[in-house]
């Protein structure tokens, strides 16, 4: 896959910032002519059409549009702007920079304990095996994901014994460890539950690895702390894209 159309993708994404139609919380409101980042390049919900006219996958413009409605709003209109400028040109391939970033966003989590982060070791090696176009065998990922699941299980059981923030911490980040590794392990079905279950794996993640590092400051400066998350998932997948 290879990205095409890029001038036209500049283009109706400054047509969109200038008529202010660039929202968060909805698809497309076909009577309000406004809606959220894939709402506005292909006025519905379906990231698959921006995949075939744009040559973008669709896990990378899930994660995008997951990044962009957790941004503060004059932030998100910026990153929707700043997302075709980092594509830059045709002929880019960004099918691996879902797996990237995943990879990236682990090795991003606050520390947490030995043990939890013991089994998420390896999904990064795993992910990081996939963005170097290498294979991870779906045995070896489910594996890896089956290891997370546990470890979030113990997770739940700490927090509900003694609820700290780094019990809290580490269960989102063993719970995006399984996610990822269930995601690699769809990456051997077809290509269409390949790219479903990444993109539901890379979205959810830029969703809630912002959690774990609320978590982890668990002060009165949460909000600080998520807004911080979320900005560093905006920089990494931008920096991603221009680097592909």
């Amino acid at each position: 896959m290879a990205t095409r159309n890029t001038e036209h993708l500049a283009a109706t994404v400054v047509e969109h910032i200038k008529a202010d139609a660039v929202f968060q919380g909805m698809y497309w409101d076909e009577k309000a002519q406004k809606g959220c980042f894939i709402g506005c390049l292909v006025h519905g919900h379906r990231p698959e059409i921006i995949e075939d006219r744009y040559g973008i996958p669709v896990t990378v413009v899930r994660t995008a549009e997951a990044i962009f409605e957790r941004l503060p709003a004059d932030e998100a209109k910026q990153f929707f702007a700043d997302f075709p400028a980092a594509i830059g040109n045709d002929g880019k391939d960004l099918s691996r920079v879902g797996w990237q970033f995943l990879s990236q966003t682990l090795r991003d989590l606050p520390v947490v304990a030995a043990e939890v982060q013991a089994v998420i070791d390896p999904v990064i090696a795993g992910l990081d095996r996939l963005a170097e176009g290498e294979e991870w065998s779906s045995a070896d990922a489910n594996a890896a994901a089956k290891a997370c699941d546990a470890a979030a299980r113990a997770c739940d059981a700490a927090a509900n014994a003694a609820a700290k923030a780094c019990d809290a911490a580490a269960r989102v980040a063993a719970r995006i460890g399984a996610a990822a590794a269930r995601a690699a392990a769809a990456a051997s079905a077809a290509a269409s539950t390949a790219a479903n279950a990444a993109a539901n794996a890379a979205a959810w993640a830029a969703d809630v690895a912002a959690a774990a590092a609320r978590a982890a400051a668990w002060t009165d400066a949460w909000t600080d702390a998520w807004d911080a998350a979320i900005r560093q998932q905006r920089d990494l997948l931008l920096r991603l894209i221009r680097e592909a």
